[in-house]
C-alpha cells in the first residue's frame, strides 16, 4: 500500500455524541488513505462544474470520463494484486499462504487475529474444494470476493449456521462438476475468487496457528485457469491514469470478470467510449489526461467535509452493512486502499488522525479516551475490539519500551470506581495514568489510532453507537 497520506487538521463536526440516533453517512475503510480515487470524483478546486462540460466528439460529460475512470481502476487494483500475490515463491492459484502470526513488520499490521489467504481457481469441470475446521469460542470468518473485490460469502456461524465448518465445493456458476456428496455447493460468477480468513487469536495463539493450518484446498482434477491479464505494474502514488484507458488492454481488463453491479453495463459502456475517444488522435489523449489529473488533486480534508462522518477525532466506516451495493466509487477506493475490504456485520473500524479539535495527533501531546461503563467498546460487539496505534506515514507500529502496541478485549486495563474507562495515549504517560492503561506514542511525530469493532451489534453498524472522542489533555 504506497502512496499514504494522512488526513491534515480536519475538524470535529460535533461537540458531544457518545450515543446518538443519526444514522451516518459512509465513508470508506481506511479513509486516511483513500484520498485519491474520491477526490476524483467531487467538483475541482477551481470550481469547475464536470457535470455539466461536455467534451466536443464524446457525447460525454467531463464528470462521465471521471466516473469512467473511477470504476475501470477497481478492477486494474485487483488484478495488480492478482499479479502481486502470485509473485511470490510457492504460491500459486489453490495454494494456501499461512501469513505469520502477530507479525507487525507491515503496514497497518492486524495484530488480533491468524491470517491465511488463497487465489482459487475453478473450470466448467473443475470446483476447488475446501475445508473448513470446526471452529468455536472465537471470532473467525472465511471471506470469499470477486475478481472485482466484491463479497461473494462470509463462511461462518452467523451466516452459516446450519454449516459454519466442513467441506465446500467452490464450483462455476452453471456448471455441473462432479462434487463430493458431503460439500457445500457454492457458485462462482467467474473462474477466479480471492479468498481471506481471519481468526481470533483470542489469548490462544497454539490455538489459532493449529485451527490456521487445519484449512485445506484441493483439486479434484487441475483446472484451466487464464492467467491475471497483463497490465502495467503500478504504484498506489502513481496510478494509472490516462493509459487504463488503453483500448486493447481496458478491454480485455473489462471482459476478464463479470461484475455484479447493476451500473456496470453503462459504466463500462462509458468506459469504452472514452477508450475509443482517445485511440482517435493525441489530442483526445490530452484531452482525457487533463481531466483526470485535473480533478485528481482535490484535498481528501475537502471531499470528507461534505462526504463522510467526523466526530471526536474518528472517522467511521458504517453505512455498508451488506456490501458495495452499486457504489463503484465506494468500491475503487476500497481496492485502492484497504483491498478485501469486508462489511460492516464482520467489523466496523473508527480512524483517527486529529483529536476531538480537529488537530493533528503528535506525541508530543497526551490524550485521554473517556469511556463510560455503557459505552465499553466489549458491551457493543458480538466478538471482540481492539485500538491500535500507527505511526504516520507509514502506518507501522510504533517500537516503545513495552512493546505494547495495541489495546483488545484482552489487555488488563485500570477501571474507574465508576466502571468507566481512561486509556492514555502519549510518548510519555501522565503521573496519574495506570501503566497498563498507556498506549505509547511516537515522540515529536504524528500518529494514527484505529479502533476496530469485530461483528459490531446494530447499535454501532446504524451508528447509534460511536467511539469515544480523543480530548487532548490539558
Amino acid at each position: 500500500m504506497e502512496g499514504i497520506e494522512q488526513l491534515k487538521d480536519i475538524p470535529s463536526t460535533r461537540s458531544r455524541r457518545p450515543l446518538h440516533s443519526v444514522r451516518m453517512r459512509s465513508v470508506t475503510l481506511l479513509l486516511f488513505t483513500i484520498f485519491f480515487l474520491f477526490s476524483v470524483a467531487c467538483q475541482g478546486e477551481q470550481g469547475t462544474d464536470t457535470t455539466t462540460v461536455l467534451i466536443e466528439g464524446l457525447g460525454l460529460t467531463e464528470q462521465e470520463v471521471i466516473d469512467s475512470w473511477v470504476y475501470a481502476i477497481a478492477r486494474y487494483l485487483v488484478i495488480r494484486q492478482e499479479h502481486i500475490d502470485l509473485s511470490e515463491e510457492g504460491i500459486d492459484y489453490n495454494v494456501i499462504k499461512f501469513n505469520e502470526l502477530g507479525k507487525a513488520d507491515f503496514v497497518n499490521p492486524n495484530l488480533d487475529v491468524a491470517y491465511l489467504e488463497a487465489w482459487l481457481g475453478v473450470d466448467g469441470q473443475s470446483p476447488v474444494i475446501l475445508e473448513i475446521p470446526r471452529i468455536e469460542g472465537r471470532y473467525y470468518t472465511v471471506q470469499i470476493m470477486d475478481e472485482w473485490g466484491d463479497i461473494l460469502y462470509n463462511i461462518n456461524e452467523r451466516n452459516f449456521p446450519m454449516y459454519p465448518h466442513g467441506r465446500y465445493s467452490l464450483c462455476l456458476k452453471g456448471s455441473d462438476p462432479l462434487i463430493p456428496a458431503d460439500a457445500l455447493r457454492l457458485d462462482l460468477p467467474s473462474q477466479k475468487v480471492k479468498m481471506v480468513a481471519r481468526i481470533e487469536r483470542g489469548g490462544d495463539d497454539e490455538g489459532a496457528v493449529r485451527l490456521q493450518r487445519e484449512f485445506k484446498i484441493t483439486t479434484p482434477r487441475e483446472p484451466n485457469i487464464a492467467p491475471a491479464v497483463v497490465i502495467p505494474m503500478f504504484s498506489n502514488a502513481n496510478l494509472l491514469t490516462v493509459d487504463a484507458f488503453d483500448q486493447p488492454m481496458l478491454n480485455a481488463v473489462l471482459s476478464s470478470a463479470p461484475d455484479a453491479m447493476s451500473v456496470a453495463p453503462e459504466m463500462q459502456e462509458k468506459a469504452r467510449a472514452v477508450a475509443g475517444f482517445i485511440a482517435k488522435d493525441e489530442a483526445n489523449r490530452a484531452i482525457i489526461e487533463n481531466i483526470i489529473e485535473q480533478n485528481a488533486v482535490l484535498s481528501v480534508a475537502q471531499y470528507l467535509r461534505s462526504s463522510g462522518d467526523a466526530w471526536g477525532g474518528w472517522l467511521a466506516t458504517t453505512g455498508k452493512p451488506t456490501g458495495f451495493g452499486d457504489d463503484f466509487r465506494f468500491r475503487a477506493a476500497v481496492n485502492y486502499a484497504g483491498i478485501w475490504w469486508n462489511n460492516n456485520e464482520e467489523a466496523v473500524y473508527y480512524i483517527g488522525q486529529t483529536d476531538s479539535s480537529g488537530n493533528t495527533l503528535n506525541g508530543d501531546n497526551v490524550y485521554v479516551l473517556h469511556i463510560k461503563e455503557e459505552e465499553l467498546p466489549q458491551r457493543h460487539v458480538n466478538a471482540f475490539w481492539s485500538l491500535t496505534l500507527l505511526s504516520l506515514p507509514d502506518y507501522r507500529v510504533v517500537p516503545n519500551i513495552l512493546d505494547r502496541y495495541h489495546f483488545n478485549n484482552l489487555s488488563d486495563l485500570s477501571y474507574e470506581p465508576d466502571g468507566s474507562l481512561k486509556l492514555y495515549v502519549a510518548a510519555v504517560p501522565p503521573g496519574d495514568a495506570p501503566t497498563t492503561n498507556w498506549l505509547p506514542a511516537p515522540k515529536d511525530r504524528s500518529f494514527t489510532l484505529t479502533l476496530r469493532m469485530y461483528a459490531p451489534k446494530e447499535e454501532v453498524i446504524s451508528g447509534e453507537y460511536y467511539a469515544p472522542p480523543i480530548e487532548k489533555s490539558l
